[in-house]
């Protein structure tokens, strides 16, 4: 492909992937941005494909009473890298969950990443911007973080990245009181913008921020770069779950009701994969373990040590 051509795929599947916004969970974990994430380039040429499928239970906290939907154990993702720039990276990384579900595909992340060597040291900057985040009243969900790799011997390197998440997504999910049928026998969804009738409206925004980071190291054992990597995760979040119900007693003549929820949360994750490297190809099994869980939702604790039946595995495969 010419670089005109991946340049206009590019732009086709930013547009086309957009989707709704939807709520985000409560408790976000093991971000796919840094898990294995190094400061340096993991493709040759003009840009690489990859997917990845993860199990795990998803009820980390253990919260989910009976007959609350949970979610979802399995996740897809894939991501598209292309060399915008000798020194610069863009990425688009879409969530393929929603897809395997209910046919509905949504790009997560625009990712912007330059990379410099300097004495031995390699280093990056990640901007990834979530181009779907609810923005009217400030910025768009961000993630700004720094990355480096440095080499201590011909076959060990370490890992190290660092950064700062600004949380900001919602409103979205409207909820009637009464499900209403189409001639399809599908539900019918009201448009969130409207009130009609006696329907109430439950939108969501989440607000916060969050620091995340991963230290860890890496054996190679071939010459083209694949490795057996060991390292640690951390997250650390403060944020607020704001919902707002609307009730509209006839057209035009609505209330409101609004509630807040906060949420502190922590946790720590040990992980250990192997990257298995060839020059068109790349396979990534790998395995997580939280070690340590803390939570504060509105006064009430939660706390969990080391916990291998919710450990995550999961597999990577990137063509480049």
């Amino acid at each position: 492909m010419t670089p005109i051509a991946i340049r206009g795929a590019l732009a086709v599947l930013a547009l086309g992937m957009a989707a709704p916004v939807v709520a985000q969970g409560t408790f976000q974990t093991l971000d796919p941005s840094y898990g294995g994430e190094t400061a340096r380039r993991g493709f040759y040429g003009g840009f690489a494909l990859s997917g990845e499928a993860a199990y795990r239970d998803a009820d980390l906290l253990d919260r989910v009473q009976p007959g609350e939907p949970a979610p979802p154990d399995l996740s897809l993702s894939a991501r598209l890298d292309y060399a915008l720039m000798p020194q610069v990276d863009l990425a688009l990384v879409a969530d393929l969950t929603g897809a395997a579900e209910n046919g509905r595909m949504g790009l997560s992340w625009v990712v912007v990443k330059p990379y410099w060597y300097n004495e031995g040291t390699d280093y990056a900057i990640r901007l990834a911007v979530d181009p779907v985040s609810e923005g009217g009243l400030g910025f768009r969900q961000t993630d700004v973080a720094f990355l480096s790799t440095t080499a201590l011997s011909p076959t060990v390197t370490s890992d190290l990245s660092l950064g700062l998440r600004r949380l900001r997504t919602g409103y979205s999910d409207a909820v009637p009181t009464a499900v209403e049928l189409g001639e399809d026998g599908e539900p019918v969804v009201p448009d969130i913008r409207i009130n009609v009738g006696s329907e109430a409206l439950v939108r969501s925004r989440l607000v916060g921020q969050s620091v995340r980071g991963s230290w860890g190291y890496n054996i190679l054992f071939d010459p083209a770069g694949s490795r057996l990597a060991f390292g640690l995760m951390a997250e650390a979040a403060d944020y607020s779950i704001l919902q707002s119900e609307d009730v509209a007693f006839s057209e035009g003549d609505a209330a409101a009701e609004e509630s807040s929820d906060r949420v502190r949360s922590a946790v720590g994750w040990a992980r250990a994969g192997v990257e298995f490297s060839r020059p068109s190809y790349q396979l990534a099994p790998f395995v997580s373990v939280p070690v340590m869980t803390w939570a504060d939702v509105q006064g009430t604790e939660v706390r969990h040590g080391p916990r291998f039946q919710k450990l995550r595995v999961g597999l990577r495969v990137t063509l480049r």
